[in-house]
Formats: C-alpha cells, sequence, structure tokens
C-alpha cells in the first residue's frame, strides 16, 4: 500500500510540479510572441517571415549545419562501434577509455587545440569548422558502442557462417538491429547541433556562416525576438515528438548494458 499509494502520488505530483516549471518558459515565450504594444497580434510573426530575410539565412545554416554533422556522425559512429565491439585488438580498451574522455571534456576544455588545429589547416571562418569538429564527436560512439554490448554474437556468427562479409553484416544486421540507439543519437545530436552557440562564436567571423542559435543569443530581431524564437524551437518539437519512442527505447536499452 505504502509503495504503490502514498509514495507513487507522491512522485506524480513532484514530476508533474518539475514539468510545469520546465513549460513556464515555454509558455512565456509562446504568450509574448503573439503580442504587440499590448495587444493581441500576429505582427512578430509578419516581421520575421516576410521583412526578416537574415532570418532565413541563419535559419537554412543552421539546417545545413545539422544535417551534415549528423551525415558524418551516424556511420562514423556506427563503423566505430562496430569495431570496438566485435574486434578483438590489442588497446581496445584503452580506445574506450579515450571515447569516454573525450566525451566528458566541455568544449571550453578543447577549444583552445581545436582553434588552433583549424587555423592550421585554413579552416577558420569556414562551414568545415563547424561541421568536421562536431562531425567526428565521441558521444556517437560511446552511445552506440553501449548498444552493441548488448547484441547476441550468436546472431553475427550466423551471418558470417553463411558467407556474410562485415559490410553485409553492419548493414544487413547490425544497422537494423541498432535501429533505436540510431535514432536516439540522432534526436540526441540534432539538439545538440541546433542549439550550439560557443563554437560559431569561437570559429566564425562572418555573419552570413552564423547559425540561427548564435543570432538568437544576441538582440537582433529586436521586438521580434519571441517569434523567433518560436519558430526556431519548432524544428527539434517536431523531431522528438515523431522520434519520441524510439528515442526513449533507445536510451533505456543503452543505459542497462
Amino acid at each position: 500500500m505504502w509503495n504503490r499509494g502514498f509514495r507513487f502520488a507522491a512522485q506524480r505530483v513532484l514530476l508533474s510540479f518539475v514539468a510545469v516549471c520546465c513549460l513556464i518558459p515555454m509558455g512565456y515565450l509562446l504568450a509574448d510572441s503573439v503580442r504587440s504594444m499590448g495587444h493581441l497580434s500576429l505582427r512578430q510573426y509578419e516581421d520575421i517571415l516576410l521583412y526578416t530575410k537574415e532570418f532565413f539565412t541563419w535559419f537554412w545554416n543552421s539546417v545545413l549545419y545539422t544535417s551534415a554533422i549528423l551525415a558524418l556522425c551516424v556511420p562514423t559512429a556506427l563503423l566505430a562501434a562496430f569495431g570496438l565491439t566485435q574486434y578483438r585488438f590489442h588497446g581496445r580498451n584503452g580506445v574506450l577509455f579515450l571515447y569516454t574522455l573525450l566525451m566528458l571534456l566541455p568544449f571550453q576544455a578543447t577549444v583552445v587545440a581545436q582553434h588552433l588545429l583549424l587555423n592550421a589547416l585554413g579552416l577558420l571562418d569556414t562551414r568545415l569548422a563547424i561541421i568536421l569538429p562536431l562531425g567526428f564527436g565521441a558521444f556517437g560512439t560511446f552511445l552506440l558502442t553501449q548498444f552493441l554490448r548488448g547484441l547476441d554474437r550468436a546472431v553475427i556468427e550466423a551471418a558470417q557462417l553463411d558467407g556474410a562479409g562485415w559490410f553485409q553484416t553492419l548493414t544487413q544486421i547490425i544497422a537494423p538491429m541498432c535501429r533505436p540507439a540510431i535514432v536516439s543519437l540522432i534526436v540526441l545530436q540534432l539538439i545538440s547541433c541546433w542549439s550550439m552557440v560557443d563554437q560559431p562564436v569561437v570559429f566564425l567571423r562572418s555573419e552570413n556562416l552564423l547559425p540561427l542559435s548564435q543570432r538568437l543569443s544576441g538582440q537582433v530581431f529586436g521586438p521580434s525576438a519571441f517569434a523567433a524564437g518560436v519558430l526556431y524551437a519548432v524544428t527539434p518539437m517536431l523531431v522528438y515528438l515523431f522520434c519520441q519512442k524510439a528515442l526513449e527505447e533507445g536510451i533505456s536499452l543503452s543505459s542497462i548494458k
């Protein structure tokens, strides 16, 4: 009775309170986006969508950066996780430890090294300065490695006995089985890249290369900033709503390995 009664009710009340606290900023943003001069109005959206052409430049920059980073991150993470879990080689545990360490390091700890390297390669103030460092990040490899550790090796061995090569095994057996973890990686990486601010500030100088996330942190939209914020938030919200079930499944399966 205690476990299924009072404690359960208390947990629900606490979680509901936390959820309401998280929704308050979004409610405030939505309410102010439909107000102008103290009255209900869609003037802010009209200003952003019809008269602020820079908004679309920065928005499509965000789309380009996020898409390119995901196109690099997902296949490279899957390949690295497959190699680290299915093959035994000297130094494998050291490589796994290095991936974990790199994932835990904040951007501020590696920004100097990244800046020096990108400068030496002549990539500063280019789109590649954003895409390459994030496209080969350690988080995707760590997440998929945790997931692949729980897969039954008998399935892979059966495929190899049937004559399947490593590429065929990876694409036709491993990848479909990893679908929840891959979806989780895409959603989490999309949200991270969509909201990045530090990397553009450090690596970019040209205003036409900046993503929308960096411009929203300033005062460039003036009184229409609330509408710009709502339009900016629509993309990750839609992605989360469509992928919520797969995201929760992938995270739960990866966390128990």
